[in-house]
């Protein structure tokens, strides 16, 4: 493969976005490797420094793995950068807790439905063996957090679509936070037991088949969660300010 020439005003992020080229072309599968960098260096066209710089960018985007002395090897998709963009849009907007709630909705809504669909006798076990786990765990916000995770991306494996499942883990995993303190905060003894009430509800519909009650509950289940977070910025906009 011969490269065209590259400008050198943005020239490592160019030849990044040729190497991933490279990649789809080639058709490179996780575990191949690429050439090493004094071929890529010779490929492209430019210094070898560029070339590292390049890599370096490919791997911070989890799309290879770099290590001293060996050929980069390109990595298994995974929702790693997903997951890093969401938690930096939180950190930067609390506002966004509550749209990436919204969007999680429509996304969660879908896994229900597709895994009520597509879930073998395993997967609808494995959700009420865990409803009951996670009623055990009720009283500490962490465990049951983690529960609540392990619950979602249960559903999400038993839709067998890849794409969602992990897009409900790169929202998840940066939401996490906002669950333990949900649980801990800003529910009551009797909203916790709401939600796990709805948890079993989600597990036997999927159980039963029931794509439109699987989805209905998870929507509900949604519906509460967005409350429930609006009314916290709520009380914390209103807040009057801390004095130092």
């Amino acid at each position: 493969m011969t490269a065209s020439p590259l400008n050198r005003a943005t020239l490592a992020e160019q030849v990044a976005q040729a190497i991933l080229a490279k990649i789809h072309a080639e058709q490179l599968a996780p575990g191949d490797t690429l050439p090493s960098t004094a071929r890529l260096a010779e490929e492209f066209g430019v210094s070898r420094p560029v070339i590292r710089e390049a890599l370096k960018t490919l791997e911070g985007q989890a799309i290879i793995e770099v290590t001293n002395g060996r050929a980069p090897v390109v990595k298994p998709i995974n929702s790693l950068p997903l997951r890093a963009f969401f938690q930096r849009a939180i950190a930067l907007d609390h506002q966004s807790t509550l749209e990436l709630l919204e969007v999680r909705r429509g996304i969660e809504v879908q896994s229900a439905l597709l895994a009520a669909a597509r879930r073998d006798e395993a997967d609808a076990a494995a959700l009420k063996e865990l409803v009951q786990v996670m009623e055990n765990a009720l009283g500490n916000p962490a465990a049951y957090a983690e529960l609540d995770l392990s619950f979602h991306m249960h559903i999400a494996a038993a839709t067998r679509n890849s794409m969602l499942t992990y897009l409900v883990e790169s929202i998840r995993d940066a939401l996490r936070g906002t669950i333990v303190e949900g649980l801990r905060s800003r529910f009551t003894q009797e909203q916790t037991q709401r939600v796990q009430a709805i948890h079993a509800r989600i597990a036997a519909e999927i159980g039963a088949g029931n794509s439109v009650g699987a989805a209905e509950a998870m929507a509900a289940h949604f519906d509460d969660a967005i409350h429930a977070v609006y009314l916290h910025t709520q009380r914390t906009t209103d807040a009057p300010p801390v004095a130092d």
